[in-house]
C-alpha cells in the first residue's frame, strides 16, 4: 500500500486548511492516511529537544479525535534518540521495544501491546519540533517503501502538520484566555465555587436565580456541605454585592446577649454597655444577613426576628426610637424545621417567611464528582497556609480512597482530613488508608449484590467509566472530562477503555 502523488496531498491541505474547525481538519488527515497506510492511531506531540519532553497535543483512532494537553519528561536515553529521530524528518520504528522513545510513552499510556511506529517530524521553532505519529499496533507494520514515499512528499506534509499544530496553539491560548478571564470575574465577585459545573450545576442555577430577586433565601442541607458558600455567591451575583456581607451562627448566641449581637445597644443600656453598639442588622444595611442554623434560635428570637423580616425596623436595646434597615435575609438550617413546626419547636410564620426561595444543597457522598476538584483545591489552599516547603501530591489510588468514603462532615471533613494528610505526609505522597471506605448503606447494598452474580473488577471499572463518560457527554480529557473527574491520567483512561473495549463514537475535548 503506497501513498498516492502530490496532487492528493494538495489537495488534503486544501481540505485541512479551510475545515469548518479544528477537529474535522484532524480527522482529515486520519482518514487520508487511513486510506492509504495501516493505521490504528495517530499522534501528534510535540518535542523540546532542550526540556527533553513530549507534549501531546491530540490523538485520533476510528473513534474520533481526542484534543489533549498532556506532557511525557522523558529519561536523558530516550531524548538522545528523540533527537536523532527529529533529525531524520521521517523514519521507521519497528515495534516498541527498539526505542526508548516509544517504549516510554507506550509506559506512560499504559499500552502492552507492540505497535509500529512511522514519525513524520517537523522543525517549528528553536529547538522544537511537532511530530505527525502514525502508529499500526503490530511489529513491522509499515515499509521501507511506504517510507520513501512519505520522504518525497514532506514538504506538503510538514505544512499540513504546521497549520495543525499552530491551531492548537491558538485554541489553547484561547481557552487560557477564557479561563484566566472566568478566574478574574470569580475573584472580583467573590463566587468561585468548586463544583457550580459538576455537582452543584442544580444548586448554583436556583442560586443565580434568586440572586436578583431580593427575596429571602432558605438553604437547606447537612453540616459542612458549604451552605455559607452558597450564601456568599448568592449576596455576590446579587444588586447588594457592593454592600455588607454579615454572617451569624445563630447557635453560637445566648439568648441573654442575643438582643444586643442581633439589634445593639446604647450607651448605658445594661452594666458593661459603655458605647453604643450597632447589632447585626444594622452592620448589613443596603447588604445581606446570612443566619446559619436558623433552626437553633429561641422562640422568642423567632418572634423579634419575624417582626424585623415583616417591617424592616427594630429598637437597639435600651433605645426609644425605631431604626429601619434594608437588609437581603438568606438562612440557613441543617435541621428538619418541618418537624420542628410539628412539635412547636419553630413557628410555622417564621418558616413561611423564610422559605420564599428554598435550596437543598446535596451531602458530599451524593456528589462525589466534586470530590477530586476540592481535594486539589485544598491541597493547594493547606499547602500556602500551613506553609510547607514541599509540593503535595497524592499517591496512587489516594483519590479512589476519598471517593470510597461516606463523608458524614461533607465538605469540611475533606478539609480537615486533606489537612491531617498533610501534616503527617512529611512530603511524601498523600494517602487516606485510615478512612472507612464504606457507610452503613454501602455495606447493606453490599450484602444485597452477595445473592446475585458478582461482577468482576473489569466489569466494574467499566461500569463506572461508562457512567462517567455518559456524564461528560463523552469527553475523555481536558479539565471536566472523564479522566479528571476520575482522578486519572487521560492517556491511562484511554488505555483502560481499550483494553475494556469501551468507544465512545465521537470525542470532543477542550483543554
Amino acid at each position: 500500500m503506497v501513498i498516492l502523488d502530490k496532487t492528493e496531498i494538495e489537495a488534503l491541505s486544501h481540505r485541512v486548511f479551510n475545515s469548518r474547525d479544528l477537529e474535522s481538519g484532524i480527522n482529515e488527515v486520519y482518514r487520508f492516511f487511513r486510506k492509504h497506510l495501516h493505521i490504528d492511531l495517530i499522534g501528534l506531540p510535540v518535542f523540546d529537544a532542550q526540556m527533553g519532553t513530549l507534549r501531546y497535543r491530540a490523538f485520533v483512532d476510528e473513534e474520533g479525535v481526542i484534543l489533549a494537553d498532556e506532557t511525557i519528561r522523558l529519561t536523558k536515553e530516550a531524548i538522545m534518540e528523540a533527537r536523532n529521530i527529529v533529525s531524520r524528518k521521517a523514519t521507521l520504528i519497528g515495534s516498541m521495544g527498539e526505542n526508548l522513545v516509544t517504549r516510554e510513552v507506550y509506559s506512560h499510556m499504559g499500552v502492552e501491546e507492540p505497535g509500529t511506529t512511522l514519525p513524520i517530524a517537523v522543525e517549528i521553532g528553536p529547538s522544537r519540533y511537532g511530530v505527525l505519529s502514525l502508529t499500526a499496533w503490530g511489529e513491522n507494520q509499515y515499509t521501507l517503501q511506504q517510507l520513501k514515499s512519505i520522504e518525497t512528499l514532506y514538504e506538503p506534509i510538514s505544512g499540513v502538520v504546521r497549520h495543525i499544530l499552530s491551531a492548537l496553539e491558538i485554541e489553547s491560548l484561547k481557552e487560557r484566555l477564557i479561563r484566566a478571564t472566568e478566574e478574574i470575574r470569580d475573584r472580583l465577585v467573590g463566587r468561585r465555587v468548586i463544583g457550580a459545573l459538576t455537582g452543584l450545576r442544580e444548586v448554583m442555577s436556583l442560586a443565580e436565580q434568586a440572586a436578583p430577586l431580593d427575596v429571602p433565601v432558605l438553604i437547606m442541607g447537612e453540616t459542612g456541605v458549604g451552605k455559607e458558600v452558597v450564601a456568599n455567591a448568592i449576596h455576590h451575583l446579587s444588586k447588594r454585592s457592593d454592600g455588607p456581607m454579615i454572617s451569624i451562627n445563630c447557635g453560637a448566641i445566648p439568648d441573654t446577649l442575643l438582643d444586643s449581637e442581633l439589634f445593639g445597644h446604647e450607651k448605658g443600656a445594661f452594666t458593661g454597655a459603655d458605647t453604643i453598639r450597632q447589632g447585626y442588622f444594622e452592620q448589613a444595611d443596603r447588604g445581606t444577613i446570612f443566619m446559619d442554623e436558623i433552626g437553633e434560635l429561641s422562640l422568642q428570637a423567632q418572634v423579634k426576628l419575624l417582626r424585623i423580616i415583616q417591617d424592616k425596623t427594630f429598637q437597639r436595646v435600651g433605645g426609644r426610637r425605631p431604626i429601619t434597615v434594608d437588609v437581603r435575609m438568606v438562612a440557613a438550617t441543617n435541621r428538619d424545621l418541618k418537624s420542628l413546626i410539628a412539635t412547636l419547636q419553630f413557628r410555622k410564620d417564621l418558616w413561611f417567611r423564610l422559605n420564599v426561595f428554598p435550596i437543598h444543597i446535596p451531602p458530599l457522598r451524593e456528589r462525589i464528582i466534586d470530590i477530586p476538584a476540592l481535594a486539589e483545591y485544598f491541597i493547594r489552599q493547606q499547602t500556602v497556609e500551613m506553609n510547607l516547603p514541599y509540593h503535595a501530591r497524592f499517591a496512587s489510588g489516594a483519590m479512589e480512597q476519598l471517593q470510597a468514603y461516606d463523608w458524614p462532615g461533607n465538605v469540611r471533613e475533606l478539609k480537615n482530613v486533606i489537612e491531617r494528610a498533610l501534616i503527617t505526609c512529611r512530603g511524601e505522597p498523600l494517602s487516606f488508608p485510615n478512612l472507612d471506605g464504606a457507610s452503613s448503606d454501602e455495606k447493606g447494598r453490599t450484602a444485597a449484590v452477595v445473592a446475585g452474580p458478582w461482577p468482576t473488577l473489569d466489569e466494574m471499572m467499566a461500569r463506572h467509566i461508562r457512567q462517567t463518560l455518559k456524564k461528560t457527554n463523552g469527553q475523555v480529557g481536558g479539565k471536566g472530562g472523564a479522566a479528571d473527574l476520575l482522578g486519572i491520567n487521560a492517556s491511562t483512561l484511554r488505555a483502560k477503555m481499550r483494553k475494556l473495549g469501551i468507544q465512545v463514537k465521537r470525542v470532543s475535548e477542550t483543554f
